[in-house]
C-alpha cells in the first residue's frame, strides 16, 4: 500500500485491515500519523462533550466590531499592496526601457564619449599627415615640392628633370 492511501483511510475512519496493519508495521510515518490523528479525535470528542460558555453582554456586538474592523484593515492591506504592485512594476519597465535604449543607441556618436574622443583624434592625424607630405617631415618647405613642380611643369615628366 501507499502512503497517502493508508493516511487517506485513517482520516475516514476505516478498520484497519491486515493489509493496513502490515503497512503501518513497516512504515513509522504512517503510524505516527495514526497515533496522531487519534489523538486530534479524541480532543474534538473531549470537546463535544463540554457545554460551551453562555455569552457576555455586548458579546455580537463586540463581534460584529471585530468583522468590520478586520474588512477594514484587509482593505488598506489590499491597497497597499496594489501600490506597491504597481510601483514594482513601473520600476522594471524603466530598467527594462533603459536596457533596451542602451542596446540600440549606437556605439560611437555624440552620446558616447569615447567613440567622440576617437574621431577628434582621427580628424587631428590626417591634418598632421597632410600637411606633412606638404610641407615636408619637419613641416618646413623643403623647396624640393618648388623643384619638382617646375620639372614636371617644363616637361611633364618627372623623371626627365635632370635631363634639362
Amino acid at each position: 500500500m501507499r502512503c497517502d492511501t493508508v493516511r487517506q483511510m485513517v482520516e475516514e475512519d476505516v478498520e484497519i485491515s491486515p493489509s493496513l496493519r502490515v503497512h503501518l508495521d513497516s512504515c513509522s510515518a504512517c503510524k505516527e500519523y495514526l497515533r496522531s490523528w487519534q489523538a486530534v479525535r479524541a480532543g474534538l470528542v473531549a470537546l463535544g462533550v463540554e457545554s460551551p460558555p453562555e455569552p457576555s453582554i455586548g458579546f455580537t456586538k463586540r463581534v460584529m466590531n471585530r468583522i468590520e474592523n478586520a474588512r477594514e484593515e484587509i482593505q488598506f492591506g489590499e491597497q497597499f499592496i496594489d501600490q506597491i504592485g504597481r510601483r514594482f512594476v513601473y520600476a522594471m519597465l524603466m530598467v527594462a526601457l533603459t536596457l533596451l535604449l542602451v542596446l540600440l543607441l549606437p556605439s560611437s556618436g555624440p552620446l558616447r564619449s569615447s567613440g567622440v574622443s576617437q574621431s577628434v583624434l582621427v580628424q587631428t592625424q590626417m591634418a598632421t599627415l597632410s600637411n606633412e607630405q606638404v610641407l615636408g617631415v619637419d613641416g618646413s618647405d623643403s623647396g624640393d615640392a618648388a623643384d619638382y613642380s617646375n620639372a614636371s611643369g617644363a616637361n611633364g615628366n618627372p623623371a626627365t628633370r635632370g635631363s634639362q
